[in-house]
């Protein structure tokens, strides 16, 4: 039996090598569709959950839930119903047909053309003198102006008594233009006067200067009929006002009469009439816009107690309950199946845009969508506490602060890059949105923690930097949510101070919301590190932390490089040195590229001194015998799958084992190719096959491995070189790229000609500070002869003592 240690590890590399397998992008392609449309049904039906209702209950005439009946049990909404309320519908649109103005024409024809000249013919019957010379009485100047009949005997002696009467007929002209204008004088009381008087009036003019119809509006106690010119108290504390405001520098005596005497011409021609069928139509139109009165039963609000009496009213609010029971709302279920779909296609256009390659396999769709899942499980959970009945939890935080939505994107950004971080953050971010009651806030936040962490996640290095991170994240979100108190106009503090600031701001709302914020940062960093180790193992990811691990030389397989095929190790070092420096120059995963080419030639172990670099170190027989070109090519290509095999006993991450084949490609072996078409007979040359002298591949896919595959070769060919020099190794580097070139080696990689001429400098920087010409050292017999030489000399010259 295997020991249960054994077992696991085992189960593990099964699961790792089912998970991370290389598949057909057909069947990627279909993988993702099955998993993308599970999202959706998935985060559909929780987002719809709060549009079902529960069971109907028996209202019928004899059920136990009639009006008027005891109820049987409690009753209690289980969701929140949002419903027209038909009677306050009714009691808004009959208060706006009520309080729509009233519609009047009123002629100023009237005032030009029938009241001046009335006003001006009598006052020149007023001014003209008897023939004699005497005054006029009161009889007579009542005989001759006989629409004055109705003024009595001493405000005729006044009038005649007046000096000035051109002031007289001024002010009476006066008063009848602000009394016709200001009023909307109407012959006789219409039937529904009461409410005239409690709406607004539009009053349209006619025959007003200009002959333009002009609309005014008036207030509706300003609307009267003729007989309120002296009847009614309030109208006639108004035309007293008007009067003692206008005409201010007149004898109140004499004020009086010159009132009477202009409201007698207006009362006598009333030009206002009112409009009747233009008013209906009008209010009718208002109540027709008239938005309807909703009402609100709210998720959890007790509508009826056992035991209690079914009112009229309860009994309306349980039909309401009734109506909306067991009936999910279809057209908001494919508002959210449409929203989210869209928001798919742009997570997928973006993708496709700037990093057309990720999620080409099984295993980064299982990460990504199980990530996603389980913030979707999180969510809907949070939800169900967040806003329970019993808590008041949305009041002072934002439902966003309770999900870890930071998480995610933190572990995608490292473990892939922004660009995918950010994209599954934006969907993430409408699906809290939503959960949130729709909430704007809500949204910023999970937005912003998005980008906060696609981006911070792709510069973490240390240990330290989690801790970091999580500071970051909170401090983000206590500025976000500080705008939304701000914004929903929230008390920061507590609503009714103790005397103690200490134990107000513990209990104030400002002090929870921040603690939230730094809870929910500290939350999402401390999930990421004990998630991200787990995705390592399972599914051999190589993050920055693992490659770190992959980068310590003392990993078995570079000891065994080391101690078996040492110049290889040799040659892998130097190779990493211009690699690392070209891939950190175009801003590529320089880090993935050194612990790729350290382990880029591990399958040279098992007959390191088959190759030349190791063969003066290692000579046996079977190692230089190289007559067989073609046996010694196979033995060449199969350090290729040598070095496969080995990298996945040793579980190395796949985008590491794929430096082994690609940094060769498909390019042939052009030494054994070229000795086996000038040795070999002629029936041998019949079966011979340039396939089988060329490297399986594939090609670079990526453009680390395409660095490697250019350095591997330059590395070999430098140490040719006679004199290293600038120009000698510029004429080397470009023979091997136009070389990589002919063979179509990069035509997958995506490395453009500006990358190439990047790539150059930067090998050949490398290069020159490490194969420098050294000066050459002397013998040490040559110092010593040197040194008795310079003895003898100085013996020589030495003054001779006397």
């Amino acid at each position: 039996m295997f020991p249960l240690g054994s077992l696991l590890e085992r189960g593990m590399a099964w699961i790792t090598d089912t998970l991370t397998k290389i598949r057909p992008i057909s069947f990627v392609r279909k993988f993702q569709v099955i998993l993308t449309a599970i999202t959706l049904i998935i985060v559909t039906w929780m987002l719809a959950i709060p549009f079902f209702g529960q069971d109907k209950i028996n209202l019928s005439q004899d059920g136990p839930y009639s009006e008027g009946k005891n109820a049987l049990d409690k009753v209690v909404s289980t969701k929140d119903i949002v419903y027209e309320d038909e009677e306050k519908t009714r009691a808004k649109r009959l208060k706006a047909f009520q309080s729509a103005p009233n519609f009047f024409d009123r002629d100023y024809r009237v005032l030009t053309d029938v009241i001046r000249p009335a006003i001006q013919e009598d006052m020149e019957k007023y001014r003209e003198p008897k023939p004699t010379g005497e005054v006029k009485t009161s009889a007579e100047l009542l005989a001759a102006v006989p629409r004055w009949k109705n003024r009595s005997k001493e405000e005729l002696e006044l009038l005649l008594k007046t000096p000035g009467k051109s002031r007289v007929r001024d002010l009476v002209q006066q008063y009848s233009n602000l009394v016709f204008s200001n009023f909307c004088i109407l012959r006789d009381q219409p039937a529904d006067y009461s409410a005239i008087r409690s709406a607004e009036a539009r009053i349209r003019n006619s025959g007003a200067s200009g002959n333009k119809e002009q609309i005014s509006s008036v207030e509706g106690t300003l609307v009267i009929p003729r007989m309120y010119l002296y009847r009614d108290s309030a109208t006639v504390e108004i035309l007293n006002r008007l009067a003692a405001e206008k005409l201010q520098a007149t004898d109140p005596q004499l004020l009086s009469v010159i009132q009477k005497l202009a409201l007698t011409y207006v009362y006598s021609n009333p030009a206002c009439t009112y409009n009747a069928e233009e008013t209906k139509n009008q209010k009718q139109a208002v109540m027709d816009r008239t938005e309807p009165v909703s009402s609100r039963i709210n998720a959890g609000e007790t509508i009826v107690k056992a035991g209690e009496i079914i009112t009229p009213d309860i009994y309306k609010k349980l039909l309401i309950v009734n109506r909306y029971a067991t009936r999910a709302n279809i057209a908001s279920i494919i508002s959210i199946l449409l929203i989210q779909s869209i928001f798919v296609i742009i997570v997928y256009a973006f993708l496709k845009k700037y990093n057309p390659k990720r999620l080409n396999d099984v295993s980064s769709n299982v990460i990504v969508f199980t990530l996603i899942w389980s913030l979707v499980l999180w969510t809907y959970l949070a939800s169900k506490a967040f806003f329970s009945f019993e808590n008041s939890y949305d009041s002072v935080f934002y439902f966003a602060l309770v999900i870890p939505t930071g998480m995610v994107c933190l572990i995608l950004s490292m473990i892939y890059d922004e660009q995918l971080s950010i994209a599954i953050g934006f969907f993430l971010s409408f699906f809290v949105f939503a959960a949130s009651r729709y909430n704007p806030t809500s949204f910023i936040l999970a937005f912003v923690m998005t980008v906060v962490a696609a981006t911070y996640g792709r510069k973490m290095r240390k240990r330290i930097d989690f801790i970091k991170a999580g500071f970051y994240m909170a401090l983000v979100q206590m500025l976000i949510s500080s705008s939304g108190y701000l914004f929903d106009s929230r008390n920061y503090w507590v609503a009714v101070p103790s005397g103690s600031h200490l134990r107000d701001l513990w209990e104030s709302n400002i002090f929870r919301l921040y603690l939230l914020c730094l809870v929910n940062g500290f939350v999402c960093s401390t999930l990421t590190q004990l998630l991200l180790p787990i995705y390592e193992y399972v599914f051999n990811i190589p993050t920055r932390f693992k490659l770190m691990e992959l980068a310590d030389t003392g990993h078995p397989l570079l000891q065994d490089l080391l101690t078996k095929a040492p110049s290889t190790y040799t040659h892998t070092f130097l190779v990493a040195a211009m690699s690392e420096r070209a891939a950190q120059n175009l801003e590529l995963d320089w880090l993935l590229t050194r612990v790729g080419v350290y382990f880029h030639d591990i399958g040279k172990i098992p007959n390191a001194g088959f190759f030349v670099e190791n063969q003066h170190l290692i000579p046996k027989k079977e190692n230089i015998d190289k007559n067989n070109p073609a046996k010694a090519a196979k033995i060449v290509i199969d350090h290729v799958l040598d070095g496969i095999e080995m990298a996945k006993k040793a579980r190395l991450p796949r985008e590491v084992i794929d430096f082994i084949p690609e940094h060769h490609g498909t390019s042939t072996m052009a030494f054994f190719y070229h000795k086996a078409l000038a040795e070999l007979s002629p029936s041998q040359k019949k079966k011979l096959k340039k396939a089988d002298f060329q490297y399986p591949g594939p090609k670079p896919q990526r453009k680390e491995t395409a660095i490697v595959m250019i350095a591997d070769s330059l590395e070999a060919a430098s140490r040719s070189l006679e004199e290293v020099t600038p120009e000698s190794l510029d004429a080397l580097i470009t023979k091997i790229v136009n070389g990589k070139l002919a063979e179509n080696q990069l035509d997958e990689c995506g490395l453009t000609l500006g990358d190439l001429e990047v790539v150059k400098s930067s090998f050949k920087e490398v290069l020159l500070s490490s194969l420098h010409s050294r000066p050459k050292y002397p013998k040490p017999e040559d110092t010593k002869a040197l040194e008795e030489k310079n003895k003898n000399i100085l013996g020589k010259q030495a003054p001779k003592s006397h």
